[in-house]
């Protein structure tokens, strides 16, 4: 009997979670920080705060004034990315002041060619996952860098920000 022909599906290789903070007070994101680094792991990459255009609000509320981002240690797998943002859902609930966190975070992955983040709400071009959590492709990568897709906030198109998933690329890569 001739052997049976099996499509040739190979495992996704693992990507380096992040989550964009963005936020108003510095004492209630240290606080958020130090928070997520005992639910995700030890963090190895923090930026400053990022200076540019602001982060609009995913609650309607005002632009937040300050944006940081935060990368960990540990890999994880893209079958993760609707459980991490539920983890930091829980975190925003856990610190709030008059029903709105205190700080709003923006989870998702980078892998070699990639940035991808998640999202709440349905559009055009993103995926759905489940439990209420969509994908989307921030980034693809061409020519030695990052490029927003047609699609990606004003926001994620300033350079400074590119040049954050540039390194993170990089430190993903070394891994």
């Amino acid at each position: 009997m001739a052997a049976r022909w099996k499509p040739p599906l190979a495992d996704a290789s693992v990507g380096r979670p992040y989550v964009l903070c963005a936020f108003d007070d510095l004492e209630a994101y240290q606080g958020i920080r130090k928070d997520l680094e005992s639910r995700f792991g030890k963090i190895d990459f923090e930026t400053e705060n990022i200076s540019g255009d602001t982060l609009q609000s995913q609650y309607g509320a005002l632009p937040r004034r300050m944006v940081r981002v935060l990368s960990f240690g540990r890999p994880a797998a893209r079958e993760e990315l609707v459980d991490i943002r539920r983890r930091c859902l829980a975190v925003e609930s856990k610190h709030q002041s008059h029903g709105r966190p205190l700080v709003e975070l923006d989870p998702g992955y980078v892998v070699e060619f990639a940035v991808v983040h998640t999202a709440l709400a349905e559009d055009f071009h993103r995926i759905y996952l489940y439990g209420g959590v969509f994908a989307e492709t921030l980034y693809y990568f061409e020519r030695l860098s990052f490029r927003p897709q047609i699609h990606t906030a004003q926001f994620y198109r300033q350079k400074e920000l590119l040049g954050v998933f540039n390194d993170l690329r990089l430190i993903h890569l070394a891994d």
